[in-house]
């Protein structure tokens, strides 16, 4: 799970023009991961026992950790952001319109 996360985050960030599919090859590890990982376990228990088996485990969790606090951040282009394909936000269409009218909790008819 500790690299599951930062995975799709660091596929996103680098892949533009075909981020589907890098996207899927991902997932596609991630859940082959997924199907290995029970018959291997049920080899460790049946080779080291419980308490090897899980010293094995973390040690390889751990490893995957390690791994995921490495991904880094794509370079900056030259308008200094680090996407790629950037969307301008109008930023008058963000603002919000209140009513001119209160309605209140404490009075029920006013609604």
């Amino acid at each position: 799970m500790l690299v599951y996360s930062p995975s799709f985050v660091a596929v996103s960030q680098w892949f533009d023009k075909k981020k589907g599919k890098a996207m899927a090859l991902s997932t596609l590890g991630t859940a082959f991961g997924g199907v290995c990982m029970a018959p291997l376990m049920a080899l460790l228990v049946d080779k080291f026992g419980y308490f090897g088996t899980m010293l094995i485990a973390g040690a390889l969790l751990f490893n995957g950790s390690v791994g995921g606090a490495l991904y880094r951040t794509p370079p900056a282009t030259s308008e200094g952001r680090t996407c790629v394909d950037p969307v301008d936000i109008d930023e008058t269409a963000m603002q919000i319109e209140l009513p001119e009218e209160v309605i209140s909790v404490d009075n029920p008819h006013s609604l």
